[in-house]
């Protein structure tokens, strides 16, 4: 029997942070847990996870909220969960990982890539799947897997994403949904591309492909053993989930064609909503099969408000002592107080690389002895908003934009959120609550059981705008100046980040170019 007022479990395994959070049917947060994801430095541009700890620290998350005074865990009426995208997590025949998950912060495939691209076959593979194999994608860490590990290569039965693998440890059935399956996908086939695994090598994988289960309906239901460790019902139903970009999206109520996302956590993303699939092959980005007729387009800034954060840890110290304000209410208030365009400052947010540019790094363009902690730090809050913007309007193209939804931990600043209102040129609303990743999975969760008729009427009934943000038409105008610098200071760096990459490489290297 249906639960009278039912709750609903949303289970976000991020990059850096693993969270659950329970959810009325009304969207409101109860209770949410976290824990730092347990990865692994495995060596240079390795980083890995050991399943069965994945496994505990997401127990854990869950356990916590089930068990909150805020929680009657008898309401809980479905689990959804949502994962982080690309990466490896392969199964062999027994069920066990071949070896331990590879994380998308892992680079060890870079050489795969590298000879795939010197052979023309990432743009073969572009053409069919709509983007050219990288670093963290599981198709080039299968290489990777098939030249250094052949026995784990050949050990793998079944492929997984990230959340797949939890959905698996919570239901003893394997599946994945439209958005983490599409990366294999043939997309004017809507289908699973045989013909994208032969062109590199890795046809006997293609019996490995794990079945789809759309994103908003039931894959399984917990098992005795899942519930025993995390609080949760026996036989409560596990909706198949989402990618966590795809997750966040819904989260934030973005389901329809037109509308745009942009993420301002650790990393950025830029997301955008369409049904033009010719777009897919016109423009950068990942494409990836979204909801019922939908696809997802996005692009990713490696570090948003992380560039804040590492600024203010290097840089501002004093700031939190001097006073009882918090370090992020005091640096708003400095930012605030600074024209736009940072006097004449621009910051380049490329701490950790860029998708487009793995070697891409930061900087500031045009320090001097005048320019002030306040003005490096709007600085900041402008090159993250021009990155991710830019690759949301980029994305968009002549279709534009419908609405703009903010969120992350950078939404909960007015200041930074006005200025990506500024800077796009269009009105941009930040949703009630934070976790919108949990929440998009929850959604999943409440169409599979049932409670909501459609992904509209769900978002309707969970999704409350919390603040809204008009463009300035004066601060817009002059954005638009300082984005062509933004983009031109970019585009002369391409050739200095190359060089850089070879500093230090090896003794002897050529820097020179």
């Amino acid at each position: 029997m249906e639960p009278t007022h039912p709750l609903l479990v949303g289970i976000d395994a991020g990059l850096t942070n693993i969270k659950a959070a329970v959810f009325d049917a009304d969207g409101r947060e109860l209770a949410v847990a976290a824990r730092s994801s347990p990865n692994v430095d495995a060596g240079p541009d390795r980083v890995e996870r050991d399943g069965d700890e994945f496994w505990d620290v997401t127990c854990d998350v869950v356990e916590e909220v089930t068990r909150s005074p805020e929680v009657d865990a008898d309401r809980i009426a479905g689990v959804g969960v949502a994962g982080h995208g690309h990466g490896l997590y392969a199964l062999d025949a027994d069920g066990d990982l071949v070896r331990p998950g590879i994380t998308s912060l892992d680079s060890r495939a870079a050489d795969v890539v590298d000879a795939w691209d010197d052979a023309g076959r990432c743009s073969d593979v572009q053409s069919i799947t709509g983007y050219e194999p990288f670093v963290a994608d599981p198709l080039s860490l299968l290489g990777w897997l098939k030249r250094e590990e052949p026995a784990a290569y050949d050990a793998i039965d079944r492929i997984l994403f990230c959340k797949d693998y939890l959905k698996y440890r919570l239901t003893d059935e394997v599946s994945t949904d439209e958005t983490e399956a599409s990366v294999f996908f043939d997309l004017a086939r809507d289908e699973y591309s045989t013909e994208v695994f032969e062109l590199l090598g890795l046809d006997d994988c293609v019996d490995a492909l794990p079945p789809v289960v759309p994103s908003w309906e039931a894959c399984g239901e917990v098992t005795p053993a899942a519930a025993e460790r995390t609080g949760l019902d026996a036989g409560t139903p596990v909706a198949s989930g989402l990618h966590d970009v795809g997750a966040v999206a819904l989260g934030a109520g973005a389901h329809r064609p037109g509308q745009g996302t942009l993420i301002v956590g650790t990393w950025g993303q830029s997301i955008y909503l369409t049904d033009d699939l010719e777009r897919s092959f016109e423009t950068d980005g990942l494409t990836r099969r979204f909801l019922r007729d939908g696809w997802l387009r996005y692009r990713g800034t490696r570090s948003a408000a992380a560039a804040a954060d590492w600024f203010l840890d290097e840089c501002c110290g004093d700031w939190t002592a001097e006073s009882d304000v918090d370090r992020y209410a005091r640096a708003n208030e400095r930012v605030d107080e600074v024209p736009v365009g940072s006097n004449g400052l621009v910051f380049l947010p490329y701490l950790r690389g860029s998708t487009d540019h793995p070697n891409a790094r930061g900087s500031f363009v045009g320090l001097t002895e005048d320019h002030t902690r306040a003005e490096m730090l709007r600085a900041i809050y402008e090159g993250v908003a021009l990155s991710l913007s830019n690759r949301l309007l980029e994305l968009a193209g002549d279709d534009g934009l419908t609405d703009v939804r903010l969120g992350g931990g950078g939404a909960k600043s007015a200041v930074w959120s006005q200025l990506f209102a500024d800077v796009l040129g269009e009105r941009v609303v930040v949703p009630a609550g934070e976790e919108m990743g949990a929440r998009g999975v929850a959604i999943c969760a409440g169409l599979a059981v049932g409670l909501y008729d459609d992904h509209a009427t769900a978002v309707e009934r969970t999704v409350d705008p919390d603040r809204r943000y008009r463009p300035d038409e004066a601060r817009t105008a002059s954005y638009r100046t300082i984005r062509d610098l933004f983009e031109t200071a970019v585009d002369q760096h391409v050739a200095v980040w190359e060089k850089l990459k070879r500093v230090g490489e090896k003794p002897g290297a050529d820097a020179s170019g």
